[in-house]
């Protein structure tokens, strides 16, 4: 009897190790644990820690860095100032071709969100007269620009200020085309781009 154990146990010894699922849970042949037709899995018992049945849980979403804010373009005062012949709200070829820069920077940046448009006049004329003198300039501005780029001017400020500032030293002048000349930094369209709210 003694040596019937004694071979059953080297039988054993001699044997593959063979690493068997875990008793908490139905396996397969391939050791997946098995699910019923609810696709829930089919347990022997319950088991906290390393559960076969349990669900991995999906990776937290990587937090994704809102992009940097666009800076506003440099545009100086000069760029941004339209200028008109006397007593006209026509857009000269220099205007346009100013209002053209313009556009491609408004464009280029989605920075800029708004425009404020501001026209003036001389001090020739009524004030009046010139008031609706300065919002014709502004007007054509704007309309220009809403051709030709994506910005929204029917919510901007756009408005005709009427007679500017004095330019200095035109009032001293007496002949009225000398004047005329002298006021002509005046007679003009002011643009403003605002930025984008943050």
């Amino acid at each position: 009897m003694r040596q019937f154990i004694l071979g059953a146990a080297m039988v054993l010894l001699a044997l593959p190790a063979y690493a068997a699922p875990s008793n908490d849970a139905a396996y397969d042949k391939n050791t997946n644990p098995v699910a019923d037709s609810n696709n829930n899995c089919v347990r022997t018992k319950w088991m906290e820690g390393a559960d076969p049945c349990a669900i991995e849980p999906a990776p937290a979403p990587v937090p994704v860095a809102a992009p940097a804010p666009q800076p506003m373009p440099v545009v100086t005062l000069e760029q941004r100032t339209i200028y008109f012949a006397f007593d006209s709200a026509e857009l000269s070829a220099d205007a346009q071709s100013k209002l053209d820069n313009l556009a491609t920077v408004v464009n280029n940046s989605l920075a800029i969100a708004d425009v404020s448009i501001h026209g003036f006049t001389d001090q020739f004329g009524s004030t009046s007269y010139n008031e609706v003198l300065a919002n014709q300039r502004a007007n054509a501005v704007k309309n220009y620009l809403d051709q030709r780029t994506r910005l929204d001017t029917s919510v901007g400020d756009i408005r005709g200020l009427g007679k500017s500032s004095p330019a200095e030293g035109c009032g001293a002048i007496k002949k009225r085309d000398d004047k005329i000349a002298c006021m002509a930094q005046e007679r003009r369209v002011e643009i403003e781009f605002k930025a984008q709210v943050q």
